[in-house]
């Protein structure tokens, strides 16, 4: 019998970590810290490492890997398992870790006796995936962090199969609302199209959202787009494993050659900037003092110490994880016997199906 602890990620959004026992063995699902200075660690012990057969990686963001260094310390030496791309990505590469390639998606991959697993593209990254995993004679689906409608990525759920899962961890990043990810896209493109004479600034993360909204703004403006050199090595990732892509690749091919290997700037380019190099960011609001800044998601202007006025600033939310609606459809599609809904404070460890299905009045 399955026996799952939740060591992060439940009840707030950030340190990603699940530890599941079964007949004397254990697995790890991520393994990550919180986005904050503190970079506070999962409740992950060297008792439970101990114990661990196997981890698995969802995708590359911190909340999912960044207390991976605490295996190292405690000994770990099984296999940490990721996609290629993924491990690609890593800050600091990890010992002992086994990838996967585009190729095998849909194959069952033997880890050890009693022990295999199945993966599909979750749509949140480039290289992130779910997981389906046969923990001996029980059967568990962990979504990672789940894109529905990504502009460029592919988010694929498991064949249906007449599997029945014990246990599915699933994300619930945007519970609270409900969001289109293509009408927002349509809805910065008209505001820009209104603001004909202003630079637009996009504080930007290393995500499928950065790129998204980059693409599709080459695809429907006219605008130079400049990508800042640390988001560069992301933006490559998709030329590397198209596997990943939907049919809207066609247009990269475009965008590298005018947005990625020429140096283009205009008086009224479009920026993406990491969020964080606040640095950066005052640099470019100096020389361009009509530009706009463009926020598209939790991260917004509160988190800088510089002063924004009322017409310098806008704020356009862009899903990176599943809203309302994208629970309850995910929900039903792989109905387990029993769901744990993380990446969100807003759910806890005690919240079912039912309970989300009642507050749907207050979503809407």
């Amino acid at each position: 019998m399955l026996n799952v602890e939740i060591l992060g990620g439940v009840g707030e959004y950030g340190r990603n970590c699940f530890f599941i026992e079964n007949n004397g063995h254990a697995i790890l699902l991520d393994c990550g810290v919180m986005n904050t200075r503190q970079k506070t660690p999962p409740n992950l012990t060297q008792a439970h490492v101990a114990k661990l057969d196997a981890v698995f990686i969802s995708h590359s963001h911190s909340d999912h890997v960044g207390a991976l260094p605490l295996l190292e310390t405690w000994g770990y030496t099984g296999p940490i398992i990721m996609s290629k791309m993924t491990a690609q990505q890593l800050k600091q590469p990890c010992q002992h870790t086994k990838t996967f390639q585009p190729e095998s998606i849909g194959e069952w991959i033997v880890v050890s006796n009693g022990l295999s697993f199945q993966w599909g593209y979750s749509g949140h990254l480039i290289g992130s995936v779910w997981y389906k995993i046969r923990f001996f004679e029980e059967v568990i689906f962990y979504s990672g962090d789940y894109v529905v409608d990504s502009f460029l990525l592919k988010a694929e759920l498991p064949i249906e199969d007449g599997t029945v899962y014990d246990v599915a961890i699933i994300d619930s990043g945007h519970v609270e609302k409900s969001i289109n990810n293509l009408e927002v896209l349509q809805q910065m493109t008209e505001y820009i199209h209104a603001n004909p004479g202003c630079p637009i600034i996009f504080p930007s993360s290393f995500s499928g959202k950065t790129v998204d909204i980059a693409t599709y703004l080459f695809q429907h403006t006219t605008r130079s787009i400049c990508i800042h050199d640390n988001l560069l090595s992301l933006f490559e990732n998709y030329y590397e494993e198209p596997e990943n892509l939907l049919p809207t690749k066609t247009i990269l091919p475009s965008f590298k050659r005018q947005c990625l290997i020429k140096t283009t700037d205009s008086e009224c380019a479009i920026y993406f900037v990491p969020e964080r190099d606040e640095t950066k960011l005052e640099e470019l609001l100096h020389k361009k003092s009509n530009a706009i800044m463009i926020f598209t998601g939790y991260w917004n202007k509160g988190k800088y110490s510089m002063q924004f006025s009322r017409n310098q600033h806008k704020e356009f939310f862009y899903k990176t994880h599943p809203d309302y609606h994208d629970i309850i459809t995910l929900s039903k599609k792989i109905h387990a016997q029993k769901t744990i809904y993380f990446h969100s404070s807003l759910t806890t460890k005690e919240t079912t199906f039912l309970q989300l299905i009642k507050n749907e009045e207050e979503v809407l």
